[in-house]
C-alpha cells in the first residue's frame, strides 16, 4: 500500500523557485490511523501463502499451560522464527473448563440459543467456562467468537482436548436440537477433525479452522518448521501438507558473502530527491568459523540527471554511517568499499543505502523527474577472522554454530507465561531456531552446558557472576570486589549477563523481584556483558570488564593499521627492510662495476 500526497504552495512567480515550507501548512497522521483488510481464507491452499498471510501479531496455540518438553521446544522455535520475520507472537492455551473468557461483542445466532452451551456464551462480558460443552461451543464460533489461532503446536493433548469438547457439544445437541446433529457432524468432519487428529512425526500441514487458515505443526517438528519458513526455503512450501526431515541454512565456507545470500534484493528504482535500499540479516548467518563482517563492497550504478550536482550514496549499518561517495552517475558500475567496525554489529542487522539527488527544474519551468539507480548483484560482504569477544556481540558469533537453550522444568508447567520470555531472550541474544538444542533441567543440579548456552532462571554453582540477586535487591560488581550498583525494591526487571561455566561461555537471564518483565518491546544488545531491562525495553547496558570502552578504541586502532600489522605479521617488516637494503647494495655494486667497465684503461 502506498499513500501519495501532492501538496504545493505558490509563494512567488511561476518562473521563480521559492521555498514551499510555509509555516502553518501541517499534515498530521494521527497514531490511531489504521489499515483494515479482509481476504478469502479458503483461497489459501499452501503453506507458503499461509505463512505470508499471518497477521502482525500471530497466535500460537498450545494444548495447555502444562506442556511436554517436545511441544515446548517446538513452540519457542516457531515464536523465534516469527520474531525474525518481524512478527511478535502471542501464546495461548486451548480453552479449558474453569478458564475466564471475554465475550464482549460476541453475537450468538438465535437458532443456537436453545442449546445450553451457546446460551451460556450469549451472556456477554467476562464468563467462566463451566463444562466441556461450553468449550466446544466457544471453539465452534469461528470468526464470530473471541478465540483464534494462526499456528497450532499439535500434540496428543491437543487432539484429546478438542475431541472431548466437540463430543460434549454433540451430546448437548442431541438433547436440545436433534435436527442439528447431522449438519454439525458433517461440519466437524470437514473443519474441526483435521485439527483434532495428531499429525505424523515431523509433519507440517495447512487446515482451515476458526474461520481462517491455520498452520498445524507436529510437536516434534519445531526445528524443521523454523527452517522451512526461513528466507531460504519458505517459497518451497507450496503444498498443503509436508513431511520435513531437514531444512537448514545452506552452509558456506567462503570469506565472501553476496548480499543476495543475506536477503538483499538487487534491483533498480527511481530516485527523485531521496530513496533508501535496505537489507536485514542475522549475524549468525555469516559469523561461522570465528568470522565476522569486515568490509562491505557495494556495486551501484546511477543514470545521469538534469542536475549539475551528482547524486550521493551513503552506507549505514544499524544507523551508523560507514561511508559515502559522490557518484559519477554515468550509467556504469561504481564500486564503494566501506570497512565494518565491530561496534556497528548487532544480533539483527540492517544495512541501508541512502541515495540523494539534487532537484533540477530550470527555474521552475520544468517538473522535476526521477532518475533510476541500481544496486547490482555483485555487491558483497567480506568476512574476516576475529577473536570472539566476551560481550553480547561476541556471543552471537559463538551461537552461529549452535546454542544450548536451558530452562528449568518448572517453565513447562507455566508455558503461557514463560514461552514469551524464552522467545524474546533468544531473539535478543541471536540464538538460531534451527541450530539450537533445548533442555528442560529438572531438580536442583544443573548440567554442564557443553558449548555456548542461553540459560534462564538457572543457578550455576561454579559460575563466576558479576551480578548478585536477593529478592528485590540487585548488586552489580566489576572486576574488583567493589559494587558499582547496589539497589533494593526493584520489580518487573530482568538482568542478563555473560558468565563462564565449566569452560563454556554463555548468557544467563534472571528476574529481579517477584515478577518478570513483560518484554513487550524488542531489545538490541551490543558491546556490553551485563544488561538490565524492564517492560519498556532496555534500561542499561555496560561492559563491566571494560566500562570506559578502551577495548573498542584499541580494536578500531588495530583495524586502521597497515594490513601486515593488523594481521599480526609485524615481524615481517624488519625482514622487508633488510631485503630492500641488500637489493640497494647489489644495485649499487652493479652500477659501480658498469662504470669501471666503461672507463678507458
Amino acid at each position: 500500500m502506498r499513500l501519495g500526497l501532492d501538496w504545493r504552495t505558490a509563494l512567488g512567480a511561476d518562473w521563480v523557485c521559492t521555498d514551499g515550507r510555509t509555516p502553518g501548512n501541517v499534515l498530521r497522521i494521527e497514531p490511531g490511523s489504521r489499515f483494515t483488510y479482509r481476504y478469502d481464507g479458503t483461497a489459501v491452499r499452501d503453506l507458503t501463502t499461509a505463512w505470508g498471510a499471518l497477521p502482525a501479531v500471530p497466535v500460537i496455540l498450545i494444548s495447555s499451560k502444562d506442556l511436554s518438553p517436545e511441544a515446548y521446544d517446538s513452540a519457542w522455535r516457531l515464536g523465534l522464527s516469527l520474531e525474525r520475520a518481524g512478527k511478535r507472537s502471542t501464546i495461548r492455551a486451548l480453552p479449558a473448563v474453569g478458564d475466564v473468557v471475554d465475550l464482549e461483542g460476541v453475537m450468538i445466532p438465535s437458532g443456537l440459543r436453545s442449546v445450553p452451551a451457546f446460551a451460556a456464551l450469549s451472556q456477554g462480558g467476562k464468563y467462566k467456562l463451566e463444562d466441556a460443552a461450553e468449550v466446544g461451543a466457544l471453539l465452534s464460533l469461528g470468526q464470530g467468537g473471541p478465540f483464534r489461532a494462526d499456528i497450532i503446536i499439535s500434540d496428543p493433548a491437543m487432539g484429546s482436548g478438542m475431541n472431548a469438547a466437540f463430543d460434549a457439544l454433540r451430546n448437548q445437541l442431541q438433547t436440545a436440537a436433534p435436527d442439528s446433529v447431522a449438519p454439525f457432524t458433517d461440519w466437524r468432519r470437514r473443519a474441526l477433525d483435521p485439527l483434532a487428529r495428531p499429525p505424523a512425526p515431523k509433519q507440517i500441514g495447512l487446515a482451515h479452522a476458526f474461520g481462517r487458515p491455520v498452520i498445524v505443526v507436529a510437536s516434534n517438528a519445531g526445528a524443521q518448521a523454523a527452517g522451512l519458513f526461513s528466507a531460504s526455503w519458505n517459497r518451497v512450501a507450496v503444498a498443503a501438507v509436508m513431511s520435513v526431515e531437514a531444512a537448514d541454512q545452506p552452509a558456506h565456507g567462503s570469506s565472501l558473502v553476496s548480499l543476495k545470500y543475506l536477503g538483499g534484493k538487487p534491483g533498480s528504482f527511481d530516485v527523485l530527491a531521496h530513496a533508501d535500499w535496505s537489507a536485514s540479516f542475522d549475524i549468525g548467518a555469516v559469523a561461522a568459523d570465528g568470522r565476522l563482517p569486515g568490509t562491505l563492497v557495494l556495486d551501484v550504478a546511477a543514470a545521469p540527471s538534469a542536475a549539475r550536482t551528482p547524486p550521493v550514496v551513503s552506507i549505514f549499518m544499524n544507523d551508523i554511517l560507514l561511508g559515502a561517495k559522490q557518484m559519477d552517475a554515468n550509467g556504469t558500475r561504481e564500486r564503494i568499499t566501506a570497512p565494518i567496525p565491530r561496534y556497528s554489529l548487532l544480533a539483527r542487522n540492517t544495512l541501508r543505502l541512502a541515495f540523494v539527488r539534487q532537484l533540477a527544474s530550470d527555474r521552475c519551468r520544468e517538473t522535476p523527474e526521477a532518475y533510476p539507480v541500481s544496486v547490482l548483484p555483485s555487491s558483497h560482504m567480506l568476512l574476516k577472522k576475529a577473536a570472539s569477544s566476551d560481550d553480547f556481540t561476541g556471543m552471537v558469533s559463538r551461537y552461529a554454530t549452535g546454542a544450548h537453550v536451558m530452562v528449568p522444568a518448572s517453565f513447562l508447567g507455566d508455558a503461557v507465561n514463560t514461552l514469551p520470555r524464552v522467545i524474546r531472550m533468544a531473539a535478543t541474544t541471536g540464538v538460531s531456531p534451527c541450530q539450537a538444542r533445548f533442555t528442560a533441567v529438572s531438580g536442583g543440579a544443573t548440567e554442564k552446558p557443553g558449548g555456548p548456552f542461553l540459560a534462564l532462571e538457572l543457578p550455576f554453582k561454579d559460575a563466576r557472576s558479576k551480578v548478585k540477586l536477593e529478592g528485590g535487591r540487585l548488586v552489580m560488581r566489576a572486576d574488583t570486589d567493589k559494587a558499582i550498583l547496589d539497589v533494593t525494591g526493584l520489580n518487573n526487571v530482568g538482568v542478563v549477563e555473560i558468565v563462564e561455566v565449566g569452560g563454556d561461555r554463555g548468557i544467563v537471564y534472571r528476574s529481579v523481584g517477584a515478577e518478570a518483565p513483560a518484554m513487550d518491546k524488542p531489545m538490541l544488545l551490543a558491546r556490553g556483558d551485563v544488561a538490565v531491562f524492564g517492560s519498556n525495553g532496555l534500561l542499561a547496558e555496560i561492559n563491566a570488564a571494560d566500562p570506559s570502552g578502551h577495548g573498542v578504541t584499541v580494536e578500531e586502532s588495530e583495524d586502521s593499521r597497515p594490513w601486515l600489522l593488523g594481521q599480526g605479521y609485524w615481524w615481517t617488516l624488519p625482514l622487508l627492510a633488510i631485503a630492500l637494503l641488500i637489493a640497494l647494495m647489489v644495485f649499487a655494486s652493479r652500477m659501480r662495476r658498469r662504470e669501471r667497465d666503461r672507463s678507458p684503461a
